[in-house]
């Protein structure tokens, strides 16, 4: 396997500008990484950007404390891959993990999953 096909480029900074996400995403067709993560504001623009480059498109959802209720960060996923994200990257609930919630944490993934499988998109767990 090609060591850059398992890189996601990555600028997730709030305070990123156009001309910085334009840079991320020829650095990422230049060097043909797997995808480029961005805030989900950018999915659409590098959707469109990176169009036909083979670089796929990659978001969070809960960014970045994961503590957002299950039902945001499933409708964000939905947004997310409906904008153009090929990937969803989600912030674990890491408060009802150490909690013991086995089953709400399930549930928050199982939701985030079904959103981004229902259209095709692969889904991450992060661990913040």
């Amino acid at each position: 396997m090609d060591l850059a096909q398992t890189i996601d480029h990555t600028l997730l900074r709030a305070d990123a500008t156009e001309d910085q996400i334009v840079q991320l995403c020829d650095e990422a067709r230049q060097h043909r990484f797997f995808s480029v993560c961005v805030n989900p504001y950018w999915v659409t623009y590098c959707a469109n950007y990176l169009a036909d480059s083979g670089v796929t498109v990659c978001t969070v959802v809960g960014f970045p404390l994961g503590a957002t209720t299950p039902a945001a960060k499933q409708y964000e996923a939905a947004q997310a891959v409906a904008a153009g994200a090929g990937e969803v990257d989600m912030v674990l609930n890491i408060g009802a993990l150490r909690s013991g919630l086995l089953s709400d944490v399930e549930a928050d993934i199982r939701g985030c999953a079904q959103a981004a499988h229902n259209s095709g998109a692969r889904l991450k767990v992060i661990l913040e």
